[in-house]
């Protein structure tokens, strides 16, 4: 047999393992499941006191910490060897170092690049690899089952060759019914709730015209995208906001808070009567650098997010040929959104390391 023929038929007994029998077999009995997810805003707890330390670990902080990793495996892989004709791993992470530092250098100058150019580029790599996480299969759909909380929607549970499944309520057949075991292992669950989140439950149901099921279980991912929980991105940008006030008073000293309350435009109110407008611009400054970390981390969350949900929709909608493009994009997407981080953190630490008014010129 030629090689593509024996290539082919790999292909094909890797697609039945990992299309057929992982999915299908080996997670259920495992009390394991891929489905829809549940789509919610912050990141969902995979275990609430880890260890008997009170740690609690969320499938977005497992997929910050897996970004992390991937990061510094690509930075110690690509430079452990270095060589005068560099490899493709070595190539492409000099490709990139390289990009990157000439804009820092274009950008903040020669001096400055040399300084903000580090953590630029770190920040670069790691939403690159966190925003690509995305993508990989069972990230965001292979996790634990359990009962879904009282006005959730989630699946119903059947015995399918003895192991435990998931199936969507909306396909269910007439003959179908949910396993015994689950459903009181749920209602047990259900009746530590207050009564007040049952009427609501029932309350929502009614209005809607759908049964309320005490026996509906749902699928809490083991990894998520790290830039899908809001915590990460605000934190980040509140980290690139105070690392920029930074760069600002390593480069101006003190007099770079002259930016944000004008001391000396109020001194010189008898040669400039416009001082005391440029004393009220700088508490907009104020405003402006408070808004920045807003602006860094809703902009990277709400594209991120949005993507995550595209990709959770479009497959259930089209499952041929459609998703493909939408992998593509989301492809993109990711690539873009951890630059624009990058370029943005960028521009500001070299505008705060300039001077500016009357500062610059005794500067």
């Amino acid at each position: 047999m030629s090689k593509g023929a024996w290539i082919f038929i790999g292909l094909l007994i890797a697609s039945a393992i990992f299309c057929g029998i992982v999915p299908f077999w080996l997670l259920p009995t495992n009390g394991i499941a891929m489905a829809l997810p549940v789509i919610t805003v912050p990141g969902e707890n995979l275990c609430t006191d880890c260890f008997g330390t009170g740690l609690r670990i969320t499938n977005t902080i497992v997929g910050t910490l897996l970004a992390d990793v991937a990061v510094l495996l690509f930075a110690f892989g690509a430079t452990r060897r270095l060589k005068e004709i560099p490899g493709r791993l070595q190539g492409l992470f000099e490709m990139l170092t390289d990009a990157l530092y000439g804009l820092a250098k274009t950008t903040a100058g020669p001096v400055w690049a040399k300084r903000i150019f580090p953590l630029m580029a770190t920040i670069f790599l790691f939403l690159l690899f966190a925003n690509w996480l995305e993508l990989v299969p069972g990230v965001d759909s292979v996790g634990l089952i359990h009962c879904a909380e009282p006005g959730m929607s989630g699946y119903d549970t059947h015995k399918v060759l003895g192991i435990t499944v998931l199936k969507n309520e909306k396909n269910l057949n007439a003959g179908d019914k949910a396993t015994e075991a689950d459903t009181e292992a749920c209602e047990a669950h259900h009746a530590g709730t207050s009564e007040a989140e049952h009427e609501g439950e029932g309350e929502a149901a009614a209005e809607t015209g759908e049964e309320v099921h005490d026996n509906r279980q749902i699928v809490t991912p083991f990894v998520r995208a790290a830039a899908t929980d809001l915590n990460l991105t605000i934190g980040l940008g509140l980290i690139a906001v105070l690392v920029i006030q930074y760069f600002g008073v390593r480069s101006l000293g003190v007099g770079y808070f002259a930016k944000f309350i004008n001391i000396p435009a109020l001194d010189k109110l008898d040669k400039k009567p416009m001082g005391v407008m440029d004393f009220a611009v700088g508490f907009l400054d104020i405003i402006g650098e408070i808004s920045r970390i807003v602006s860094f981390g809703f902009r990277l969350f709400g594209n991120i997010f949005a993507g995550q949900v595209l990709l959770f929709v479009i497959p259930f909608l089209a499952g041929a040929l459609i998703p493909f493009f939408i992998y593509g994009f989301e492809l993109f997407v990711g690539a873009i959104q951890a630059f624009v981080f990058a370029m943005l953190f960028l521009v500001f630490a070299a505008m705060a390391t300039a001077g500016h008014g009357d500062h610059e010129e005794g500067h």
